[in-house]
């Protein structure tokens, strides 16, 4: 079954995805603005406003700090200063970016600005009372980030009737792709795979024949701890109808136990890392890609460049060359694979936040197309120079690589380059000359035959309350059946996908399936 984007309805409530949030200990009572919120400090000393960061943990030598980074100082510079206000950057590990917030929420000790792609997050805070109702502060001091917005975007933010989180804009929607070193293909003469059978031939063949010269130490694919292995393993699903799309955990979607079968079957051949269960924060994964291990990976879309693995390989083995490629086909002979849905992260004031005023100035500050161009592209002339055509073009300094490493995260309120233009904003989105085909071609296969997730008019309790601990089971399950022996494998992985329907899997199953015949309905 393939579902267009055009057959999801557009809801207020959020469906949980893989991470959750643990429960809230304690939430403040305070209102999001307190009298004095507001005033910006212009009457006497500056407040401070604190504003989440993601650390992913790949700070260039040389670099300084996320939080004195160029675009702090711009953030203050532009915004904090004129408004009185001492904007400070507050780190969160990416990879352990939920339960972080999940212990700050609870001691009342959450920046003032918070954002995660966790569904089940948000909606766990908010059943414990731990956002603030933004809907009036927005349409007091929020007109520009309305305008940006639009009223469809924001009302995915909205839940219960109140507007707890302010949906970012996702530009692209791709969500992952497929990536294999096209110089190892050359050396072996071989073509891009473009089935399933073709993929695994091309794996046996960089296992067996090592043409990145690595001494053995060669990894046909590439995959780690909090792997993403979507494109392939939905190529198994078999036909199913809307009904079980929406209601099925994947564990127990048609075809899903072939997939892990199949995978299975690459670890016990010696052809995926050996390793992965173990790399649970990637940086083992992102060694071996740019150290010139791995043969083939899947990453989110245009990754390779914009967290400079693919600068760091050809640094490191200057003949190398990285090319997106589409090998998985499904019954239908298609490349199917998740994509996003339109909204990105959700951007939340804590209940305990006295400056709630403050972080809506600020993203309406950010709504302005000429901000948002400083925020994603640096100073002009050290970070990028203008093409014949307006576009921004990064240039390929150690200078500029030590400014612009993760700028995105700075823009939080929109995830991806974004112009105001269509054509623009895609030309944007593949600025660095020296990788424009290589995103171009990145973005394009990511968004092939995409599939949404399935969404729901109404939260699903049953996915908040067991989501950590179906979480949880579900890296158990990854990690265990890939790693079996192959005459273990199907017992183990039934017994698995038991125990995680018996933890709460089978109520989230019924959950759904009720919520869905309810839209149905209506």
């Amino acid at each position: 079954m393939s579902l267009s984007r055009n057959k999801i309805k557009t809801v207020s409530a959020i469906l949980a995805v893989f991470l959750s949030g643990l429960s809230l200990a304690a939430c403040s009572s305070n209102s999001g603005s307190s009298p004095a919120a507001g005033d910006g400090g212009k009457k006497g000393s500056p407040v401070t406003l604190k504003i989440e960061l993601f650390d992913r943990g790949n700070t260039p030598p040389g670099a300084p700090p996320l939080t004195e980074s160029w675009f702090v100082k711009y953030i203050q510079e532009k915004f904090g200063d004129p408004n009185n206000i001492k904007v400070e950057f507050v780190t969160v590990p990416r990879t352990e970016e939920v339960p972080k917030l999940n212990v700050l929420m609870a001691a009342n000790e959450a920046p003032d600005l918070i954002f995660t792609y966790s569904d089940p997050a948000v909606q766990n805070w908010v059943k414990q009372g731990g956002l603030t109702d933004l809907g009036d502060l927005i349409n007091q001091h929020g007109p520009n980030l309305k305008k940006y917005l639009g009223d469809q975007l924001l009302s995915y933010g909205v839940i219960n009737g109140k507007q707890y989180t302010i949906p970012a804009k996702r530009i692209i929607i791709a969500s992952s792709t497929p990536i294999i070193r096209k110089d190892w293909l050359d050396k072996l003469g071989m073509q891009p795979p473009k089935t399933t059978d073709e993929f695994y031939a091309t794996l046996k063949a960089f296992k067996e024949k090592d043409p990145g010269g690595t001494g053995g130490k060669v990894i046909p694919y590439g995959i780690r701890y909090n792997n993403n292995l979507d494109p392939l393993v939905r190529t198994f699903w078999k036909k199913m109808t809307e009904e079980e799309y929406y209601s099925l955990p994947d564990w127990q979607k048609p075809g899903n136990k072939d997939a892990y079968r199949f995978l299975n079957k690459l670890y016990n051949e010696g052809l995926i890392s050996p390793d992965f269960a173990l790399d649970k924060d990637g940086k083992k994964f992102q060694a071996d890609l740019v150290n010139g291990q791995i043969g083939f990976a899947i990453t989110n879309t245009n990754e390779p460049v914009y967290q400079a693995y693919y600068s760091t390989l050809q640094k490191n083995v200057p003949s190398a060359t990285l090319l997106p490629v589409d090998p998985f086909t499904n019954y239908e002979g298609k490349h199917v694979k998740a994509i996003y849905h339109p909204l990105s992260a959700h951007l939340m004031v804590p209940k305990s936040s006295k400056r709630a005023v403050e972080v809506i100035k600020f993203l309406d500050w950010m709504s302005d197309y000429k901000v948002i161009f400083d925020l994603q592209n640096g100073t002009e002339g050290v970070t990028y120079k203008k093409g014949d055509d307006g576009i921004p073009v990064f240039t390929d300094t150690d200078e500029a690589k030590k400014v612009m490493y993760n700028y995105l995260d700075y823009s939080m309120l929109i995830n991806g380059k974004d112009m105001g233009d269509p054509e623009k904003t895609l030309k944007a989105n593949a600025a660095d000359p020296k990788y424009k085909d290589f995103t171009m071609d990145s973005i394009k296969v990511g968004d092939k035959d995409g599939q949404l997730p399935a969404r729901f008019n109404r939260p699903i309790e049953a996915q908040i309350k067991y989501n950590q601990t179906l979480s949880d089971k579900g890296v158990e399950i990854t990690v265990k059946t890939i790693t079996a022996k192959p005459a273990d494998f199907d017992k183990l992985y039934d017994d698995l996908v038991a125990e995680y329907m018996k933890i709460g899997g089978k109520e989230v199953m019924d959950e759904q399936l009720k919520a869905y015949q309810e839209m149905k309905k209506k």
